[in-house]
């Protein structure tokens, strides 16, 4: 009987191990087939990082161009080519600022970002124009004028980023498009010239004249923008560099008051058609709006 005990005990022993290897055999096999059995539960500070709200402060310096798509004069002449005394426009030369808000809505790589910002833009152009004494070609009145225009919007933009990299520091693409409403727009006017008709040749500079510009552009400013940048964490702050170029699609000069005003007409000058281009660069402050607890760390 004891014999009997015993040699049942070993055989259930012998099947116990047997089922444990097949089993474990089993498992081994699979979780090389399906990684994804072996694979641990994502920590909750995981998903946590995968989504998050910012909320900061930016503002920067930009630069304007303007391009001319058709071309206007104050003056008719019969006598010479138009061209001569066309406007001559600046570059990405007179600086502007910008400030600001930027909401952020961060998703795996991904943001979508929308940064309400009031900003001032700058451009200038110049025009020469010359009389001569038809009978003593010696008698003319040389002149130049410099036109200084300053503009403010208060703009809306929305962008989406994509970050190039994880890490502390994150370059990024981003795209986007704006639309600007206008709140004001002056001119500055300066002349210089030389005359050498009144017998006492010599170079003179008028006073700058500040002349109000709002009724000689439209209200709005509409466009599409992209650039790169950089963002960096530190604490539970993140600190974001960026330069961005926006192409405006739309013309800015207000066609039906463009020989409206008498002090500007009186000089021969009228607005050309204008589309806008310019270059912002532009340093933000962002802070996390979502904490797991007190002690964690957002921008980790």
């Amino acid at each position: 009987m004891k014999n009997l005990v015993a040699l049942s005990l070993s055989g259930l022993l012998v099947l116990t191990l047997a089922v444990n290897s097949s089993y474990g055999q089993r498992k081994k096999n699979r979780d090389k087939i399906y990684p994804a059995y072996s694979s641990s539960k994502p920590k909750r500070e995981d998903q946590f990082l995968q989504t998050q709200w910012w909320l900061g402060f930016r503002a920067g310096l930009n630069l304007t161009e303007v391009e001319p798509t058709k071309r206007y004069s104050g003056f008719s002449p019969i006598n010479y080519e138009p061209k001569l005394n066309e406007k001559s426009y600046s570059g990405f030369e007179l600086p502007g600022g910008h400030a600001g808000l930027e909401i952020t809505f961060y998703h795996k790589g991904f943001s979508f970002s929308v940064q309400p910002n009031y900003r001032r833009q700058r451009f200038s152009y110049s025009n020469t124009f010359e009389w001569r004494d038809s009978e003593n070609q010696d008698n003319r009145l040389e002149l130049k004028y410099e036109q200084d225009h300053q503009l403010d919007y208060i703009e809306i933009p929305l962008f989406i980023k994509y970050d190039i990299l994880k890490g502390t520091a994150r370059p990024f693409v981003q795209v986007g498009a704006y639309y600007a409403t206008l709140v004001s727009a002056n001119k500055a006017v300066e002349i210089t010239g030389t005359d050498y008709a009144s017998g006492n040749a010599g170079p003179f500079k008028t006073e700058k004249a500040i002349i109000g510009a709002k009724d000689l552009f439209i209200k709005s400013s509409v466009g599409i923008a992209g650039g790169l940048g950089v963002s960096y964490d530190f604490w539970n702050v993140r600190l974001v560099f960026d330069a961005t170029y926006r192409y405006g699609l739309n013309n800015i000069s207000n066609a039906k008051n463009r020989y409206s005003e008498n002090q500007l007409t009186g000089i021969g000058d009228a607005l050309d058609d204008l589309e806008m281009r310019n270059i912002s660069f532009n340093l933000g402050f962002l802070f996390p709006l979502r904490f797991i607890s007190k002690n964690y760390n957002a921008t980790n």
